[in-house]
């Protein structure tokens, strides 16, 4: 494979990382160069996944044709002995990004399984993306999602895997890490990471005709669809939060376990994130689980706060 092509890929990766990633870019930074350049591939090639599933301006159908042209290309790259004449055909993002996510997973033996994982998280979102609808059609939205997509939360644990803890377990293959138990310790930080986004998303994702908290749960503290669509932040849905909250922390609880089977300059770019992501579940609870009002966020100095934290960290370890 031609260097410069290879080059170009990296660099491409690095911009769409710096402009794209926020304060996540900048606890990249004091990584070691391999590894600095991996995270930014890893990044670009999640970016584009999610991009291929989340594009407004695309149908339905487009998407989906999308991500499939992507994980298509995605098999190709990682097929033995591919070589650069394989690209022809290829979109623009998987020219720019697959050739060195390819390196990156060979250089780091990153199991290919990790990556289509992915894929497949963003695509069973598409699989259950309802039509758009106008707000004042809530009825029919409500028809339209009134069979939750999770019935248990096992079905819930599963779709966390495919789209952040299989990302988790690429990056400990990126920092280095040891011991069998940073698997799981991996997976459920991608857990953790899942869960908390969903809490927070809780109000934007019924409106978009998507509800991810499991069906016996809503059953169990009377909290309905249509509660959610109507954002109603009654007693039933502040303690339908409570207890996912505290399910959260569980995983959090393993993921910090998983700290000292990293290799050094690994621990504190996890540290940051088990903040960031730490830091948005404890503002959804001192707001009393309203998610509705306001998009729950850290402040902009706390998360530059973070992300320099880690980066002087990185920087004296080297």
């Amino acid at each position: 494979m031609s260097r410069t092509l290879l080059d170009d890929c990296y660099d491409h990766c690095e911009r769409l990382t710096k402009r794209t990633a926020g304060n996540f870019y900048y606890s990249f930074c004091g990584l070691p160069a391999p590894q600095y350049q991996a995270m930014c591939v890893l990044y670009a090639f999640m970016r584009v996944t999610d991009d291929c599933g989340d594009a407004e301006n695309r149908t339905l159908p487009e998407r989906v044709a999308d991500l499939g042209a992507w994980q298509q290309s995605l098999t190709e790259v990682m097929q033995p002995g591919w070589s650069i004449t394989g690209m022809s055909g290829w979109s623009e993002p998987a020219g720019l990004v697959l050739p060195a996510m390819r390196e990156v997973a060979e250089r780091f033996a990153i199991p290919h399984e990790h990556l289509f994982a992915v894929v497949r998280g963003v695509r069973s979102d598409l699989e259950f993306d309802p039509p758009r609808r106008m707000e004042s059609q809530i009825s029919n939205l409500k028809s339209q999602i009134g069979a939750e997509r999770f019935q248990t939360f096992d079905q819930l644990a599963d779709y966390c895997y495919l789209v952040a803890g299989a990302v988790g377990l690429c990056c400990i293959h990126i920092w280095g890490f040891h011991g069998d138990e940073a698997t799981q310790h991996a997976i459920d930080c991608g857990t953790a990471f899942q869960l908390t986004n969903i809490l927070r998303d809780v109000g934007e994702d019924a409106a978009a005709g998507r509800v991810y908290l499991p069906a016996e749960d809503l059953q169990r503290f009377g909290v309905t669809v249509e509660d959610l669509i109507a954002q109603r932040c009654e007693d039933q849905f502040r303690s339908l939060m409570a207890f996912e909250a505290e399910r959260a922390k569980s995983f959090y609880a393993s993921a910090e376990q998983l700290l000292p089977c990293l290799e050094p300059h690994g621990r504190p770019i996890l540290k940051a994130m088990l903040q960031l992501y730490g830091g948005l579940l404890h503002e959804i609870e001192r707001r009393k689980f309203d998610v509705f009002r306001q998009h729950v966020s850290l402040p902009r100095w706390r998360k530059l706060w973070i992300a320099a934290d880690a980066m002087i960290h990185q920087r004296l370890l080297s």
